[in-house]
């Protein structure tokens, strides 16, 4: 039981200095991190589609619809690959223009709490504004939005594999005091 304890606490305490580590290279590269990530997405799409077409002909050699998906899918895999700044630019345009278009019904609602003379209208206003120039952001300025997301999960990164390595060192201690407790423990019971 010991032994699976010290395991897992030398497990927990690797991947803890693993988080910190890749936290501090998205904290520091957060560009490069991009780039690297998209690299790796479009890898394994290039491999998956690679793979459909081989067991497409494999299984069976007419069968031109699923050799054409994994040739499509490898194509798009070796686009990303070849462009991973226009790929990861992509989610926070999207979420952008989610942004904006929530803004504009935000503001559709404040007209009509306008009419309806409810109180503090002018903070429905303000509120919807300023989801749409969060939106506008998040399209305009893409890469700068997703490089500030990269970092913050760098931090979060770093702060989960300080927080696994205070856990076991805590773990660490409290168990081997309870043992030297049994033990002495033991010791007074066979002296009696």
């Amino acid at each position: 039981m010991k032994q699976k304890i010290k395991d897992l606490r030398l497990n927990i305490t690797f991947s803890a200095i693993v988080s910190i580590v890749i936290g501090i290279l998205l904290l520091a590269f957060p560009d490069k991190s991009l780039v690297t990530i998209s690299r790796v997405i479009s890898s394994v799409i290039i491999i998956s589609g690679v793979s459909i077409i081989i067991s497409q002909i494999a299984v069976s050699k007419k069968n031109y619809l699923g050799v054409t998906v994994g040739f499509m899918l490898a194509l798009v895999g070796v686009w990303m690959f070849t462009e991973p700044g226009a790929i990861a630019s992509i989610i926070p345009i999207a979420i952008g223009v989610i942004l904006v278009v929530h803004g504009v019904q935000d503001i559709g609602m404040a007209f009509e709490s306008l009419r309806a003379k409810l109180p503090r209208t002018w903070l429905t206003f303000l509120l919807a504004i300023i989801n749409i120039l969060m939106g506008v952001i998040c399209i305009v300025r893409a890469f700068n939005v997703l490089e500030f997301a990269i970092r913050v999960i760098g931090i979060m990164l770093i702060f989960d594999g300080l927080v696994d390595i205070g856990i076991v060192h805590k773990v660490r201690k409290v168990s081997k005091e309870s043992s030297d407790i049994i033990d002495g423990t033991i010791i007074s019971e066979e002296d009696i």
